[in-house]
């Protein structure tokens, strides 16, 4: 029988999964449920070395006599310490041993706790990584247990070899042990470049066999042209789409630019849950899409593309992880001889009639309305950085011109350096360079409208509405009466003279007329930047935007929705 803990039963699932049998068990109160379900199980072949400094040694002359992981289990306290000093040497000849180590409650820390030391990272730069088991309460720090214990077993024998430590507080009580049978543990696959091709030939198979290959693609993924070619020769083999934003940068056949889908609704139809994932590059703007791969990820296999090999469950059901760049996996899947086949596009023209649904509407002026006017003026070949959500949220609705790239700072999702990251861009470049702003993060990051790199290509379009509008969207004022205040951060700033005393070519934008006058001419050729400020009502936009999503659930007509809103926020 194991112990009823479950923060050791996905542990100890997980050594046997991914082949750790040979454990050193040194004694101790609180790694009782640690060693017994161990000793317990007849698969593992267990040593027992009263000293924790010794039986670390002693692991890792097993490790490199048997050339495989060793697992070390001690008790709370100082027995962790005496793990320094081989930890120490296994980490400089890349030993790959593993190091458990029991621990207290960890609310008790620092309250004078009997055997309770801090445990956490107590090996700092000596192990590849270091995780802390949390208690599993619910089904999301489960999840939570089993992620931590495969990162940390990867860590420790893929690649680069060397020791990891894996800290398991023993909370529940340890003296019950009833559990039969161990949680399954699905073992993550790890493919690298070196790995057999009879190996990568095997996902061959599992490519054809598909019929609904979703490719996630996030940010920082540079497609060059024969990347492209290789895209799209994938997208003729197999049964796929491309589920794109304008921050993927990626514009060819089989992209579906499935924000306005998941954004505006919820996507229900079976027809749409794909049965293989891929994911490529790095954070998306939408919020929604991975919550519904997440719901159904009992229904497909999840693979990780990543040129450094990172363990990223971001649909908290990875299977497979290729360590290498995103192009060195299309290129091969696209064009070798076992993946020969023709795909009906079936799945991609599923998401290509819902995409179809959804009709924007001419806004009133608005941040909308400026984010379709914008979108429309930035000629082919530019280059766009919108700051963090509203602004890259309100841009995914209108097209762009071929070669736009896209940049925005959502990697953190933070305010502060929106403006100096797009001074960046412009400084390093002769192309035009737009920045799409809300007011909050410019005025945040002001001073970088007046670096010395300062070019001619500069053009920035303020949204200044006087606060965060995008907090409406997520609660009610009449909830909380002080939103505006402290939470939206309303404020009577404007940009105006300070922007005219760096040398910029100003205008001030109220309507949809001033609007178009400033565009006329803000992506000519000209000898210095140029700055639109456009002046919006906070709650106002808000409702705009509230109402153009509420569309979509209830049969009103957007624009109406719109209009009386905005006039009912406006007379107030």
């Amino acid at each position: 029988m194991y112990t009823n803990i479950k923060n050791i039963q996905i542990l100890v699932s997980a050594l046997k999964t991914y082949g750790v049998r040979h454990v050193v068990l040194s004694p101790g109160g609180s790694d009782i449920p640690i060693v017994h379900s161990i000793e317990a199980d007849p698969w593992f072949k267990y040593y027992s070395v009263v000293d924790e400094r010794s039986a670390a040694y002693f692991g890792m002359g097993l490790s490199q006599q048997l050339n495989e992981p060793v697992a070390c289990v001690c008790t709370s306290g100082t027995a962790v310490s005496n793990y320094l000093p081989a930890i120490t040497e296994a980490f400089y000849q890349d030993v790959p041993l593993i190091a458990i180590t029991a621990d207290k409650d960890p609310l008790f820390q620092g309250q004078i706790q009997t055997q309770k030391i801090e445990q956490r990272g107590i090996f700092g730069e000596c192990v590849r990584a270091s995780v802390d088991l949390p208690q599993c309460r619910d089904a999301n720090e489960t999840w939570y247990c089993e992620r931590l214990v495969k990162e940390a077993f990867m860590a420790c024998f893929q690649k680069t070899h060397g020791p990891v430590h894996i800290n398991v507080p023993v909370v529940s009580a340890y003296n019950v042990y009833d559990c039969k049978e161990l949680p399954k543990i699905r073992k993550v696959n790890y493919m690298t470049c070196e790995s057999p091709k009879e190996e990568w030939q095997e996902y061959t198979r599992i490519m054809k066999g598909a019929k609904r290959i979703l490719v996630f693609v996030g940010q920082d993924v540079v497609f060059a042209r024969e990347d492209i070619d290789d895209m799209e020769r994938f997208f003729e083999r197999y049964n796929a789409v491309f589920a794109v934003e304008h921050h993927s940068n990626l514009n060819c056949a089989g992209c579906i630019h499935t924000y306005p889908v998941t954004e505006t609704q919820t996507p229900k139809e079976d027809n749409l849950v794909p049965d293989l994932v891929i994911n490529i590059g790095n954070n998306v703007t939408g919020y929604s899409m991975k919550p519904f791969l997440r719901r159904h990820r009992a229904d497909f296999r999840h693979i990780e593309v990543d040129v450094n090999g990172r363990f990223r469950d971001v649909f908290m059901g990875l299977n497979d992880i290729f360590e290498c760049k995103p192009q060195t996996f299309f290129h091969y899947f696209a064009t070798c001889p076992e993946g020969e086949c023709q795909s009906d596009h079936s799945y991609y023209k599923v998401w290509e009639e819902k995409a179809a649904t959804i009709a924007v509407p001419d806004f009133d002026f608005s941040e909308l309305c400026v984010a379709k006017y914008v979108t429309e003026a930035i000629p082919a070949g530019s280059i766009l950085h919108t700051a963090i959500l509203n602004s890259s949220r309100i841009v995914q609705y209108f097209p762009l011109a071929e070669g736009v790239r896209v940049f925005s700072n959502t990697g953190a999702l933070g305010i502060d350096g929106c403006l100096s990251t797009f001074m960046g861009h412009a400084a390093a470049t002769d192309k035009l360079c737009f920045l799409l702003t809300g007011d909050l993060a410019f005025f945040y990051d002001m001073n970088a409208a007046g670096l010395r790199s300062l070019g001619k290509n500069v053009r920035i379009i303020l949204l200044n509405n006087g606060g965060g509008s995008e907090f409406h969207l997520f609660l009610d004022k009449k909830d909380v009466a002080t939103m505006n205040e402290n939470i939206c951060a309303s404020h009577q700033k404007v940009a105006e003279g300070w922007i005219k005393s760096l040398g910029y070519e100003y205008h001030a934008v109220r309507n949809v007329g001033e609007l178009e006058d400033a565009l006329k001419d803000f992506c000519a050729p000209s000898e210095g930047p140029k700055f639109i400020e456009v002046f919006t009502n906070l709650e106002g936009d808000a409702a705009t935007t509230k109402a153009f999503y509420a569309s979509f659930a209830k049969p009103y007509d957007v624009v109406e929705i719109a209009k009386k809103i905005a006039k009912k926020v406006l007379r107030k």
